[in-house]
């Protein structure tokens, strides 16, 4: 049995309404992007929210998905993006919940230990941009990928 044309067409045009799974996160094809860029990648945020940071000149405009991955805002681009330990996609390779052991032995990259996290950066971009990937009690929590000339 054929599906009807009429039900293909639903289908192609649910594959560009439906937003990304976690496992297409791009973190460096978000850094940069300005507001109608960042809304056309991922669609319209879950929530918005302020970030107090400890000084005026930190606060930022945060965007949350319900993946669990944020898009903090300055200047009206995209700074930083986040993937919180709910999250079930990959990034860089890595995901949530792997422990401080499995991240050190899989990475390809140079780490650097900080306290709780691990650091990166990559090279790939028109700036500079690190990977902090955080630790609670040796497993993965949350990963950060940021423009690191701020």
């Amino acid at each position: 049995m054929r599906p009807s044309p009429s039900l293909l067409a639903a289908v192609f045009l649910l594959a560009f309404i439906v937003p990304a799974s976690a496992e297409d996160i791009e973190p460096l094809r978000l850094i940069g992007l300005e507001i109608k860029d960042a809304v056309a990648a991922c669609g319209l945020p879950q929530e918005m929210f302020s970030y107090r940071g400890p000084e005026e000149s930190l606060d930022n405009v945060v965007f949350y998905y319900p993946d669990h991955c944020y898009l903090f805002w300055y200047k009206n681009r995209v700074w930083q993006v986040r993937c919180d330990r709910r999250f079930a996609g990959a990034v860089f390779g890595f995901t949530l919940g792997m422990s401080r052991d499995q991240v050190e032995k899989s990475s390809p990259w140079v780490l650097v230990s900080n306290g709780d996290s691990l650091y990166f950066d990559l090279e790939e971009g028109s700036y500079p941009v690190r990977v902090r990937l955080a630790f609670t009690s040796s497993q993965l929590t949350d990963i950060y990928v940021y423009r690191s000339d701020f």
